[in-house]
């Protein structure tokens, strides 16, 4: 009765092997389960049939650009530019080859025990090394850059505060090997490591600032982009004009008193006037780093909201005593010529 067991079992296992073994060499020649090509899966496939499903399947692959990432920069190159191309009869290849290394009895008990070995090929391709150098030299050229300081820009005839860029350096041998380990990816990004410079002005630095609009006859002071006041005011003359400009406050004078320039408008007028009701300069002086040219109050409140002073701005006295205690040497003044048109390079640094 044992004997007769033992003989039953040997019988069953030995069957059970030449199944697994027949199994074995009929699926020789197509993928095994558990096969996965960049994700793609071509379980029971011939190495032809897998290519034609990777064509299709890949295609968003294939297409997919190369994208350099730096900071809010981004940089996109298509793969034909590159020359770049999926070699697929070489990933099938490698899938296949890698499938079918594992010794026959690990595969039969695999498949046995419904346990297919997983397998997973990475993208594999070619490219055109001196297109994808060339494309990266010019690149480069537009990542590196020196440190940019903050500004502020009143073209619109409203501060808009500028933020500072730091500056940037990537090594080209650097970028090129990281560019090269991402042609080997399906998502083909880099993001580019760079070593970087602050700017000397960031733009937490501005905070009040005058703006004075030619044409429009207007000072406003701000408070970075928050209007605080405003006030109209008179400019200078077309033979005297208001210089465009970014300048800034370089002294206050309270009472202050009037020393003649010597210029040709001044002919005939006295020396020195001191402090008081006939005073050109009226009660409040704002002296600013254009030469010769004042934010003053003036006793001809006839003037304001026209072109007849000698460069300086002219206020009402009530407005200049205002805005003199509001703010302090140092705040930038910018004079524009009108909104769109500012008349100077708005990158400038106040001086």
């Amino acid at each position: 009765m044992l004997l007769t067991g033992a003989i039953l079992l040997v019988a069953l296992v030995v069957g059970l092997l030449g199944y697994l073994f027949v199994q074995d060499v009929l699926a020789f020649g197509t993928f095994p389960r558990g096969v996965k090509i960049v994700g793609v899966s071509v379980a029971g496939l011939t190495p032809e049939e897998a290519i034609t499903k990777l064509r299709t399947e890949l295609t968003p692959v294939a297409n997919r650009p190369l994208t350099l990432k730096v900071d809010e920069d981004k940089y996109q190159i298509s793969a034909t530019e590159l020359g770049l191309m999926l070699d697929y009869k070489k990933m099938v290849e490698e899938g296949y080859n890698k499938a079918w290394s594992v010794n026959i009895f690990e595969r039969m008990a695999r498949r046995f025990a419904n346990r297919p070995k997983p397998v997973y090929v990475s993208i594999l391709a070619n490219n055109n090394p001196e297109r994808v150098q060339g494309v990266l030299s010019t690149i480069v050229n537009s990542i590196n850059r020196y440190p940019e300081d903050a500004y502020v820009d009143v073209t619109s005839g409203k501060p808009v505060i500028v933020k500072a860029k730091d500056g940037r350096n990537t090594p080209m041998d650097q970028l090129s090997r990281d560019t090269d380990a991402a042609l080997m990816t399906a998502s083909r990004t880099v993001d580019v490591k760079v070593g970087r410079t602050p700017a000397a002005l960031i733009d937490a630095a501005f905070g009040k600032m005058i703006i004075v609009n030619i044409n429009e006859h207007k000072l406003s002071l701000y408070n970075r982009d928050q209007v605080l006041v405003e006030f109209p005011v008179a400019c200078g003359s077309p033979e005297w004009p208001s210089p465009p400009g970014a300048w800034k406050v370089v002294q206050k004078e309270r009472n202050p008193s009037w020393s003649n320039p010597g210029s040709s408008w001044a002919t005939g007028m006295p020396a020195y006037i001191g402090p008081g009701p006939g005073n050109p300069l009226g009660t409040r002086a704002l002296a600013l780093s254009a030469t010769g040219v004042l934010i003053h109050g003036t006793p001809s409140s006839w003037s304001i909201g026209t072109n007849v002073s000698h460069g300086c701005i002219r206020m009402y006295m009530k407005d200049v005593e205002q805005l003199f205690e509001m703010v302090d040497a140092g705040t930038p003044v910018y004079i524009m010529k009108a909104s769109g048109n500012p008349g100077f390079d708005v990158k400038a640094k106040p001086h």
